[in-house]
């Protein structure tokens, strides 16, 4: 890490604090490039953002499901 990057100061708890020390000296880097590194890896492992469903799909989707959830309860009185 470059001494120019900005710093961020933070409370957490004590026994997560051991647990990226241990985890940083196991994986022989700095605290910071242990925290930094599981930051990033957490981002990585992002959803795909959710996209836009335009009105006329949803509608024929509804109707579709309208149209299930009719039968099934055509089905369910017959018996």
């Amino acid at each position: 890490m470059a001494r120019d990057e900005p710093q961020v100061n933070l409370r957490i708890p004590a026994a997560l604090k051991d647990r990226l020390d241990k985890a940083s000296d196991r994986n022989k880097r700095s605290l910071t490039a242990e925290i930094v590194a599981r930051l990033e890896e957490s981002f990585s492992k992002d959803p795909a953002p959710v996209t836009q469903v335009d009105p006329y799909t949803l509608d024929l989707f509804a109707e579709k499901v309208g149209q299930v959830l009719d039968e099934r309860e055509k089905k369910r009185a017959k018996r």
